[in-house]
């Protein structure tokens, strides 16, 4: 049958690899059949052209029945694209239209081609009408050329007298060419009239399209909300840790919202309830969790999601009891066979923790601890929890030691220890100290010092990694009733409390914004941007080497800079670790817009008879998007030889000239050592 299909398309956003198209999968449900045995159904089919199966299962009280065909569901002259999954700016892809003539009229039509998104076709005049033959092929080719980050979409459209029209929207997002990367600027607002001018002169060396700013006055520069929110939602992936980072803070946002000046978030439930199901999905039979999938041997992770869903089931959301008590017993289990404080104090700490939050650690337990072994714990966090889990159960005078010990371990560390497993930095133990003590009934003593430890901490760090930012926003909580007292003129009116707000880079260029301090008390205005810069970072790093080299799959090395449409391509990424301490790192390969990924696995000796020179690789986690390859490992101490080389295919599809990014690496949780590859520009010559 012939049906005519509608005009609608997906929302592509620049991030990830959402589909081209909306899936094509409906169910009626059960639909009651007339007299004559027969029911009509209807389904408002999307943009599509090609073959749909349609299945019907049919019951009665005595039988049962199905049945299946093949339905071709096409426009009567059916428009296929060839073009790339994306583009960044200043790419110039070469296009090309197949238009078959398959049940249409034959004759002339006249065409128009639309953009959206600063997306250009071109110079040249593309032709005003196509003369088509009934049951032939004509093809057309033209220039794509993105200008500006964001979303883009392009239409063809096809008109015939008789009134036949056909109409495509094709969806093409657009993506800079280099990684997000985030600056942060505290700025004094004095007394009586101090300001501050946000304007597209701090993206100067910015890409606006796609960049957003955060702008907040609070209390505390150390712990501003809107840059730490911005900040974790720059993070792209979602392994067990990320979302959980992202996620808990967020559980009490909307109630700090009112005194740090930012506008309640309707979606936020919505966004929760998601990470909850996520992480559950990391969940294995044991009740463990897994970074990048279900997986065991993490007892800190384990504690730290498990936390996470504790709080999530006290604000109400729903966390499923039966995985809540699997995470609760296998933390029970581990503590009741893993008692090694000296080795695993920060893990033994933090699963006593969650235990009390739900009523299930044992007090002598705790109090053992705090007594006889509390100076075989390393970490001021761990300490800071088992002080904490004393005042859940009541013991406050035990409680206000331990947080006094947990201060005084704090105050104490010269060294920072390289080696520790538990994901933290010396910022992220003061952030998790402070909101713990916040939490603490009574509140301890030691809070104005836990405050000023977090306020060193944090100007001391020039770079922090998502557990940094989370425990910072959870600890955020402690201040949020210093700010009533603030009043500030925001682009000339007045404002009374905290302000925060987070505007796109590009309303900056006609909409500036302007802070003044009309107050007595010195403030402190944080403003953090996170934007893709105009001009490649130069390669290098600290910490890394990467090196990146194609070769043709007779094992020779290539050039790419001038490739062949239709040619596979060995990528062979080469990352050495200059340090020895355990880690987790991520390895990012963006790829040119004229590249698709051709076969999505690691190649190893096994698999391409001519690079018997790979050796398998041992990956924790691996993507494979449309824009981009991803590759996560955890190297531990010990390990040896900390070299990685890991490879993947790739075919040059669409001819054209591209931006050709970085390759990068990075350690997670220490993000100050990362390396990336040099940036360059290719072409995909046609065949």
């Amino acid at each position: 049958g012939k049906i005519r299909t509608g005009g609608d398309g997906a929302n592509m956003q620049a991030q990830g690899s959402p589909p081209t198209e909306k899936l094509v999968a409906f169910f009626s449900g059960p639909v009651e059949l007339d007299a004559n045995g027969k029911a009509r159904v209807d389904f408002d089919i999307p943009q599509f052209n090609g073959t749909v199966r349609v299945m019907a299962v049919a019951w009665t009280k005595e039988a049962v029945g199905h049945a299946q065909t093949d339905v071709i569901v096409r426009d009567p002259v059916v428009i296929t694209a060839g073009l790339p999954r994306f583009l960044a700016p200043g790419d110039a892809a070469t296009m090309r239209l197949d238009i078959a003539d398959t049940d249409g009229s034959a004759g002339d039509y006249a065409l128009s081609v639309t953009t959206t998104g600063d997306l250009s076709t071109g110079d040249k005049p593309l032709p005003e009408k196509l003369t088509l033959a009934q049951g032939k092929r004509q093809s057309l080719t033209f220039p794509l050329v993105a200008k500006t980050a964001g979303d883009a979409s392009l239409t063809v459209k096809l008109a015939h007298a008789d009134g036949t029209e056909v109409e495509q929207t094709l969806y093409l997002p657009v993506r800079p060419a280099q990684l997000p990367v985030t600056n942060r600027m505290v700025v004094d607002l004095k007394p009586h009239g101090g300001s501050l001018r946000v304007d597209k002169e701090l993206l100067a060396a910015s890409v606006l399209d796609g960049a957003s700013v955060s702008v907040g006055v609070s209390q505390s520069s150390a712990l501003d909300v809107p840059s730490l929110l911005m900040s974790l939602d720059r993070y792209p992936y979602g392994c067990a840790e990320q979302t959980t980072s992202r996620a808990m803070p967020l559980l009490y946002v909307n109630d700090m919202a009112k005194s740090i000046g930012m506008e309640s978030d309707p979606d936020l439930h919505g966004r929760i309830q998601d990470a909850v199901y996520k992480v559950l999905s990391y969940q294995s039979s044991s009740g463990s969790f897994g970074l990048w999938g279900p997986g065991s041997g993490d007892l800190w992770l384990d504690a730290y999601v498990t936390e996470f869903l504790t709080r999530a089931r006290e604000e109400k959301y729903d966390v499923p009891a039966l995985a809540m008590n699997q995470a609760l017993n296998n933390l029970q289990n581990s503590l009741g066979y893993d008692q090694d404080v000296q080795d695993k104090g920060s893990e033994i700490a933090y699963a006593l923790y969650v235990l009390a939050r739900n009523k299930k650690a044992s007090i002598g337990d705790l109090r053992y601890y705090a007594d006889t072994q509390l100076e075989a714990f390393s970490s001021p966090m761990a300490v800071a929890q088992l002080a904490a889990s004393l005042a859940l159960y009541g013991d406050t005078q035990r409680s206000e030691a331990t947080f006094q010990t947990a201060l005084r371990l704090a105050q104490s560390e010269t060294d920072y220890d390289w080696y520790r497993s538990d994901y933290g930095s010396r910022l992220r133990d003061g952030a998790a100290m402070l909101a713990l003590a916040a939490e603490a009934k009574p509140v301890p003593s030691i809070m104005p010092q836990l405050i000023k430890l977090v306020g060193v901490a944090r100007a001391d760090a020039r770079w922090t990694s998502t557990q940094d930012e989370s425990w910072m926003l959870l600890a955020a909580r402690a201040l949020k009733e210093g700010n009533d007292s603030i009043t500030l003129s925001v682009n000339g009116a007045p404002h009374s409390g905290g302000y925060s707000d987070q505007v796109a880079g590009s309303d900056l260029v006609d909409s500036p914004l302007t802070i003044a301090n009309t107050g007595a008390t010195p403030l402190q205005a944080v403003v953090t941007a996170v934007a893709a810069p105009v001009d490649p970072l130069p390669a290098g790093g600290d910490g890394f080497t990467i090196d990146r080299t194609y070769y043709k799959l007779d094992g020779t090395e290539a050039n790419v800079t001038e490739a062949k449409q239709n040619e596979r391509y060995v990528v062979v990424l080469k990352v050495y670790e200059q340090n020895k301490w355990p880690s987790r790192l991520l390895i990012t390969d963006l790829l040119p817009a004229g590249f698709e990924i051709d076969n999505p696995s690691l190649v190893s000796s096994a698999q391409l008879s001519n690079f018997s020179w790979l050796a398998q690789t041992d990956a924790a986690h691996l993507e494979f998007r449309d824009d981009r390859f991803v590759a996560a490992f955890n190297p531990n101490e010990g390990d040896g030889d900390r070299n990685i080389t890991l490879a993947y295919v790739v075919r040059a599809v669409t001819p054209g000239t591209y931006a050709h990014p970085a390759a990068t690496v990075e350690d997670m949780y220490r993000p100050q050592y990362s390396a990336r590859t040099a940036t360059g520009v290719m072409e995909v010559k046609a065949e």
